[in-house]
């Protein structure tokens, strides 16, 4: 048993997926985490170019926050652009001169990148740089990219890692160019690696053609001992093997070639290996070449394979969906290390993760802050801590139904308030003629809708203060929002946030609670933990319950909101080219957002013309693409089922207008200005 087979035999139980689809999911996941890559946007630090007798010769040096300096040639043909473009991604002996064929090949194949020029395509060829980055005098004989690697591995990342981060911005490079028209990736031997490891961390199938990269990895690396440790992850074998990956680029064109003579491959295990990546990949879109050659490259074969998949027409236009969850791999990272610690620790609940929560949240809110286990537990908490057992509870008509059950949870009575005229926020006139329709009103809860907070909160506070009444703020939607400089969350009594997943900041399930007093602060962390005394004691002097947030969910929640900045300025950046792009859709409108408030932009609104009818405009979208988020909310709370026998005769008309009329565009981390356009004109499309 060689050592490879040994660990893999101690290391890992296989975790079988349903279907090829969730494996091959499975297999890009454990990729991202381990080559943990950050996204980068190349720089030029300088440029020279010279024009030969068919085809322009640019020499790039690159840079970008990761790395001070990137060597790249681009090779263009003489046509007429727009050109198929190819990233190559050399073997490690390969110069980036013989590459490009401005030195000869000193080996078959060598100079794909001049090949693959003179057949048409445009060619962006990048120097890994590993003989370059240390002085050769300081190695001592060593190998640099042993070196390398092993620096890199004492802060968890890899060079493989590295070497497919700087790929993967290399092509987003290439593909921005305007005169190019698609993109492959082409690798050899550690660069087919490279290429690969790019190919599956890039956010849109992209063909790749590799050569002389094939087999196992037991084999390739544990049997041949012939493989730099650097073709491959650290401890990728505990998720998949070399032919899984492969098979994960499906439905992405592949071409992977291996030479029936080369000396560092064992044939029947690059067979073996091809024939399983052919049988799991969507049919007809994957081939595996045993060519007549040794350690090299079929260049024919490949510049074929890129004139078919290069030549197709353009992909359809982005779909776009309702909503997205995004964690980048350091982020997840991050998450990781936080649950090994509670793991490891045993505190699995009410531990140093969930302090940190609070404590961070505390400072971003200004507020102190306790967390629970969801946002429908913090308002109920919130209310149980007012008292309003046996009294009202008012609400706004335009809310979600768990803002009025956790009242009526709580013990209270609720009744309903209708929308402000101009805003998304409670009428203080409506809540004035309510409060003295009821004697007994204990607390307000007024609901930051989409994220947005009014001009009318004032008056609204102004008012329950005059009457002695409570005010517990819901800002389930408004982490992060704020009035006139205000935090959300500091305006009321105690005010609750949700930390739900589609919520701007996510624990995954969770929520937080502030309070303006230390007392009522203080009575939340008894209520949550069914009204104990302490941790430590088993005596209940509270009516309270399981409200508690695990340490697995606190550690999402504390890796989220740490980023909470990049979060909001993204999402205020993609609301920036809605309100600029929106006038191309004029029957829509939008409703009144007060310039006071800087809103987190959870929801983006837009009000449609009377008589529209919004499920068949749903419909519609969904039909081309585009998928609508969620309403806030579709339903008036005295128009749900639960509610309707007591208010079913009642109206509220603003709230029952802007329920009804409003949609909410998508707006997501990682949403592209392709995808916001595709909303803008799949809206005017269905509209017109």
């Amino acid at each position: 048993m060689t050592p490879i087979e040994r660990f893999t035999h101690l290391g890992r139980s296989p975790v079988r997926a349903p279907d090829q689809a969730a494996r091959n999911a499975q297999v890009r996941r454990a990729v991202v985490r381990l080559a943990a890559v950050q996204e980068r946007t190349l720089r030029i630090r300088s440029t020279h170019g010279a024009e030969r007798e068919d085809h322009r010769v640019d020499h790039y040096v690159f840079e970008h926050d990761g790395r001070d300096e990137l060597r790249a040639v681009m090779l263009t043909p003489a046509g007429p652009p727009p050109w198929p473009a190819v990233l190559v991604c050399p073997g490690r002996n390969a110069t980036l001169e013989r590459v490009t064929g401005l030195v000869p090949p000193d080996h078959p194949g060598r100079d794909v990148a001049a090949h693959l020029t003179g057949a048409g395509f445009r060619t962006l060829t990048l120097d890994h740089g590993l003989d370059r980055w240390a002085d050769p005098a300081a190695l001592g004989g060593r190998d640099s990219g042993d070196v390398l690697d092993g620096t890199l591995r004492l802060y968890g990342g890899s060079l493989l890692g590295a070497l497919a981060e700087d790929a993967l911005a290399a092509l987003g490079w290439l593909r921005a160019q305007p005169d190019v028209a698609g993109a492959g990736l082409f690798g050899h031997s550690m660069g087919a690696a490279v290429a690969l490891h790019a190919a599956l961390l890039a956010d849109e199938p992209v063909p790749l053609c590799a050569a002389s990269h094939l087999g196992t990895y037991q084999t390739m690396i544990g049997k041949l001992l012939a493989w730099n440790q650097y073709t491959a992850l650290p401890s990728i074998l505990r998720h998949a093997d070399l032919p899984e990956l492969y098979a994960a680029l499906t439905p992405a064109p592949l071409q992977i070639q291996y030479g029936n003579a080369d000396a560092r491959l064992d044939h029947d295990d690059a067979a073996r290996a091809g024939e399983r990546i052919i049988r799991s990949y969507e049919q007809g879109r994957a081939e595996v070449l045993a060519l007549p050659m040794g350690h090299s490259t079929g260049l024919a074969e490949a510049a074929d394979f890129f004139a078919r998949t290069l030549a197709k027409p353009a992909a359809d236009e982005p779909f776009v969906p309702a909503a997205r969850v995004s964690f980048g791999v350091r982020a997840r990272l991050d998450v990781l290390d936080l649950v090994d610690d509670a793991l490891a620790s045993g505190s699995l609940t009410l531990g140093p993760a969930g302090g940190r929560l609070e404590e961070l949240a505390g400072r971003e809110i200004g507020r102190g802050a306790a967390a629970v286990s969801s946002g429908s537990s913090a308002l109920e908490i919130a209310l149980r801590i007012v008292g309003v057992a046996g009294r009202t509870v008012l609400v706004p008509a335009n809310t979600f139904f768990a803002t009025a059950a956790s009242a009526v949870r709580a013990g209270a009575r609720v009744d309903f308030v209708d929308m402000e005229p101009d805003g998304l926020g409670l009428d203080p006139d409506g809540l004035r003629a309510a409060l003295s329709a009821h004697d007994d009103v204990a607390a307000v809860v007024p609901v930051h809708i989409a994220g947005a907070l009014p001009d009318s909160l004032p008056e609204v506070l102004a008012v329950c203060a005059e009457r002695g009444v409570a005010v517990v703020e819901d800002a389930a939607h408004a982490l992060g929002s704020s009035l006139g400089g205000r935090q959300a969350g500091t305006f009321g009594r105690l005010a609750a946030f949700s930390l739900y997943p589609t919520k701007v900041i996510t624990s995954g399930e969770g929520g937080l609670l502030t309070a303006a007093d230390p007392g009522d602060l203080e009575r939340v962390r008894r209520l949550r933990d069914h009204g104990k005394r302490s941790f430590e004691e088993n005596l209940h002097d509270d009516l309270g319950s399981n409200w508690r947030m695990s340490e697995l969910h606190a550690a999402v929640g504390l890796t989220h909101l740490a980023r909470l900045a990049e979060v909001l300025a993204e999402r205020r950046r993609l609301a920036a080219w809605y309100d600029e792009n929106l006038p191309r859709v004029p029957a829509l409108t939008r409703p009144e957002i007060s310039p006071n408030c800087a809103t987190n932009h959870y929801k983006y609104l837009a009000l449609l013309p009377d008589g529209v009818d919004r499920a068949a405009l749903k419909a519609r979208l969904r039909a081309d693409g585009v998928r609508l988020a969620g309403e806030v909310y579709d339903v008036p709370l005295h128009r749900q089922p639960y509610f309707a026998p007591r208010f079913g005769d009642r109206s509220y008309p603003r709230a029952e207008a802007f329920t009804a009329r409003h949609i909410c565009l998508p707006i997501f981390p990682g949403m592209t200005t392709a995808q916001q356009d595709r909303v803008v004109q799949a809206l005017r499309d269905s509209l017109s």
